[in-house]
């Protein structure tokens, strides 16, 4: 290898090290992506947002933390406020996103029966503060529901844990609703998730430190090709 080539390996090795680092310091961020999509089937009369109408079809994804605190002392129910980080939807004619005026303006529940009385029934619910492009100061509440009915056990959800990943098909139950009532309350525009997907988010220090390492591999590849290269022969004297 030419003194050159093997100078300009050892710089990118120093610059991918110092970038190595750097990412080390930034703390670790786990997040999932639970992004759905469905249609409006029924709206409570009263309660009902307008802009939305039966039929209208609704697709939107949020972010949640699963490194959350559990702020419930129950071994059966899990309560994580503010674990929502994100959220965006569109429904109907109509664009919401997270309410960020309070906080926390958002909270995830799990519910695993498993040790009362035998129902061996499963429960998780999104709900979160939301706010409409149009209206920003009017808040509503949007809540995500997955369940199983009866006393099947579907094992999806160990004890009262937030999973970093879940099977939405696993729950018989796949719902949600919005509505300008307080959390608690379910009645609104009503509607059935068709689609769930869950998906856990690469750490950005990750991400970052795979495309550090991009440059060092193709100078690796460049020095590889001169290498197998074959020397051009010098002209002969005649």
């Amino acid at each position: 290898m030419k003194r050159g080539g093997l100078r300009a390996m050892q710089r990118a090795c120093a610059a991918v090290a110092t970038v190595a680092a750097m990412l080390a310091t930034v703390p670790a961020e786990a997040v999932t992506r639970l992004s759905f999509s469905g249609v409006v089937d029924s709206v409570s009369a009263g309660y009902a947002i307008p802009g939305i109408d039966v039929g209208d079809a609704i697709t939107g994804s949020l972010l949640y933390d699963p490194t959350v605190a559990d702020g419930q002392p129950l071994n059966w129910i899990g309560y994580y406020p503010g674990a929502i980080t994100g959220f965006s939807a569109t429904m109907g004619a109509l664009s919401f996103t997270q309410y960020t005026a309070q906080s926390p303006n958002s909270e995830i529940d799990v519910i695993n029966d498993d040790f009362v009385a035998g129902l061996y029934r499963d429960d998780f619910y999104f709900r979160v503060a939301v706010a409409e492009a149009a209206t920003p100061g009017v808040v509503r509440f949007l809540q995500l529901s997955f369940s199983v009915a009866g006393a099947t056990r579907p094992d999806v959800l160990v004890d009262d844990s937030l999973p970093a990943d879940f099977d939405p098909l696993a729950f018989s139950l796949r719902r949600g609703f919005i509505t300008v009532l307080p959390p608690g309350a379910s009645q609104g525009n009503n509607f059935v998730l068709n689609s769930v997907s869950v998906v856990p988010v690469p750490e950005p220090r990750m991400a970052l430190l795979m495309l550090a390492g991009l440059p060092l591999l193709w100078l690796c590849a460049r020095l590889h090709e001169r290498r197998r290269r074959p020397a051009a022969s010098s002209p002969t004297r005649p």
